[in-house]
């Protein structure tokens, strides 16, 4: 047992971690699909001279991340 603190409390503190540490988590995977998929959309878009790409990279960088976010961290 840790000395400082009792041990429920101890459990509530590394639960408040997880949640904090899933969040961030959660909001990484939603920046990183966003810069990622409208990336290689804008590159596209570069090369055909069309600015449709950019909003197809972007609603499926969203799309895939929220995926993901909902298969990792939702609850049954």
């Amino acid at each position: 047992m840790a000395p400082g603190y009792p041990p429920d409390r101890e459990r509530e503190r590394a639960e408040d971690r997880k949640a904090h540490n899933d969040a961030w988590a959660a909001s990484g995977l939603l920046m990183s699909g966003v810069i990622v998929w409208g990336g290689a959309g804008y590159l596209v878009s570069q090369w055909l001279d069309n600015q449709l790409f950019v909003m197809l990279g972007l609603l499926l960088g969203t799309v895939t991340a929220l995926y993901s976010i909902w298969f990792r961290y939702g609850k049954p």
